[in-house]
């Protein structure tokens, strides 16, 4: 079909560049994929509704993207590479099945325009010479010799991928956008709430209870079941490291020779005094030590193994509490003795109980006290129809009177002063203050909270409903809400509407929201024609899994190892995945 309008192009100057063209592709590129592979070794790789599907025509997408990045050995990358552009041509023989089953077709004039049209066939972007015009000598040559595939076949292989383009252009069409779609995205986006809200936390509440020992003692002996079973639930946590504590004497190596006798002069002498005349460790460090611990009689904090000096940690290994070892250093001479040991492992549960009576007894008190704190203000802000600045100031002034007259003066109201007002500051639904359509292309990146995310009270779709739900008539949250195991009374204390729609605002909310059902439907179609690596979108991995599933794919694993690994791909188990983003 294109051999006249190949024929009218044909020059001498032509067949020249062309076979400069082909050397300059043989040295940046090297030789064609079939040159990696044994003699005679045209594969049937797979088919398509009884199509099949050989290696020259999964050259045609292989040579041209892979160029110069090709594995150059038979090896796992060089087939992933195969696999990766057999995926490709797999994708546009069941479009173009389904294109002409929708009763599309490619007219001769049609695929002329294509073929030659520099900017769609990207075999050829930019490699039509400076001025961009079809050239058929190049176009021959660069087929046969720079893809590696017989003319016919490449222009059958782009019949169909000029079909599966149309199909796709076609589903794209046809995606729409309601009225109301848009309204929702209006009202999404530019409907702003501020919430004002008191946390009733127990790291808050916690805090400003003094627990008695007299409390601590009677939950005790009341509750010694519920301790146990606390104690065996979190008793990695009650599990400690090694730990000791030394004393050394640490005299200085000074650089020069008559100084350091001198100083082994010193050394010697405490020694004598501390491990021969039985001398007091501390008092000999306090009058002869020259580290920071002297003033300590040389006494240093608890610490495990691991942190002490490695050539005091070397010296103690296996040494007994009293024990004194000598250490040496490039920098010291020491001697080092055992202070304390203690041994790694659990605790007895005798010496942990009034620690985890004090951990329960809080919470009990926290969740106990907390439920009826956060009703008390709930009520008084309804009562009152105030804000809750003011309910919260007005407890607390009674509190402070009735705290006057109580057993445990104090107590009560340290409790509600603990409390305080925040604001979570405006904010809508949509979350993420950047436009829809990007947000794939984002994927991964912290641009902001999630979508059903109250600022500073947690995630809860339900409370996030009912929030934007509230007017300046119903301002209060008519419950008391749980977020993240905390309880917290909430009011609404500013609102802005979305407003009335413009019309270039709401054609530009359409034209997004239709970019982005596109995007997660047909993915970024366009590009799968380019890059094979770009993701194929929804509709195009759904069509293969499902042609794999009916059969109308056939993969030829046998004689084929790219068609093996294909599978994977489709199916999405890909265990070879990262070699293909290695080789690129």
């Amino acid at each position: 079909m294109l051999d006249q309008m190949r024929r009218s192009t044909k020059s001498g100057f032509s067949y020249i560049l062309v076979g400069l063209l082909i050397v300059v592709f043989a040295v940046f590129f090297g030789a064609p994929a079939d040159g990696c592979r044994p003699s005679g070794s045209r594969a049937l790789m797979a088919s398509v509704d009884g199509t099949d599907i050989y290696t020259e025509d999964v050259n045609v997408i292989y040579n041209r993207y892979y160029g110069a990045n090709r594995s150059t050995t038979l090896d796992d990358i060089y087939y992933e590479q195969q696999a990766t552009a057999l995926k490709a041509v797999l994708a546009i023989y069941l479009l173009a099945d389904r294109a002409e089953d929708a009763g599309l077709r490619v007219s001769d004039e049609e695929f002329a325009e294509y073929i030659t049209d520099g900017s769609r066939n990207v075999e050829f972007l930019s490699s039509y010479g400076r001025t961009g015009q079809f050239d058929g000598p190049f176009y021959e040559r660069y087929v046969k010799f720079g893809l590696s595939v017989p003319l016919q076949r490449y222009e059958a292989f782009k019949r169909r991928e000029l079909l599966a383009r149309k199909y796709l252009a076609m589903l794209d069409m046809q995606v729409a956008v309601s009225p109301a779609e848009v309204e929702e995205l209006h009202e999404l986006r530019n409907t702003r709430i501020n919430l004002e809200f008191v946390k009733f936390s127990q790291e808050t509440l916690a805090g400003a209870l003094d627990l008695s020992d007299e409390a601590i003692a009677e939950f005790v002996a009341n509750n010694s079941a519920r301790i146990a079973t606390y104690f065996e639930e979190k008793r990695s946590e009650f599990e400690t490291d090694e730990r000791v504590r030394v004393r050394r004497i640490y005299i200085t190596k000074p650089a020069e020779a008559a100084e350091d006798a001198d100083a082994l002069a010193r050394y010697e002498q405490a020694k004598t005094r501390v491990t021969e005349q039985g001398e007091d460790f501390a008092a000999v460090a306090t009058e002869l030590s020259e580290d920071y611990a002297r003033s300590q009689g040389g006494l240093m904090d608890w610490t495990t193994p691991e942190n002490l000096d490695g050539a005091i940690a070397t010296a103690i290994e296996g040494a007994e509490v009293g024990e004194v070892r000598e250490v040496e250093t490039d920098f010291a001479r020491m001697l080092v003795k055992v202070e304390e040991r203690e041994e790694a492992g659990v605790p007895a549960l005798s010496e942990v109980q009034n620690e985890i009576a004090a951990t329960l007894l809080r919470e009990d008190l926290v969740d106990q006290r907390g439920a009826q704190m956060a009703q008390r203000l709930h009520a008084r802000a309804q009562a009152d129809n105030s804000s809750l600045e003011d309910a919260l100031s007005a407890i607390q002034a009674e509190v402070a009177a009735e705290d006057e007259g109580s057993d445990e003066p104090g107590t009560e109201a340290a409790l509600w002063n603990s409390l305080s007002v925040e604001t979570t500051g405006m904010f809508n639904k949509e979350g993420q203050q950047i436009p829809a359509m990007f947000r794939a292309q984002l994927a991964g990146m912290n641009f902001g909270r999630s979508w059903n995310e109250i600022p500073k009270l947690g995630q809860d779709t339900k409370l996030l409903t009912e929030s934007f739900n509230l007017t300046e008539d119903n301002a209060l949250l008519p419950r008391v809400a749980r977020v993240d195991s905390s309880l917290a009374v909430i009011r609404l204390t500013e609102r802005e509407d979305a407003g009335e729609l413009e019309a270039d605002a709401r054609t530009e909310l359409s034209s997004e929201l239709r970019a982005e059902k596109v995007s997660e439907f047909l993915g970024p179609w366009r590009f799968l024609f380019v890059n094979p690596l770009e993701s194929a979108g929804h509709y195009v991995n759904a069509a293969l899994e499902e042609g794999l599933e009916n059969g109308t794919i056939k993969l030829y694993e046998k004689s084929s190892p790219a068609a093996e690994k294909v599978r994977d791909m489709i199916t999405g188990d890909d265990p070879l995945a990262d070699l293909v983003g290695a080789a690129n």
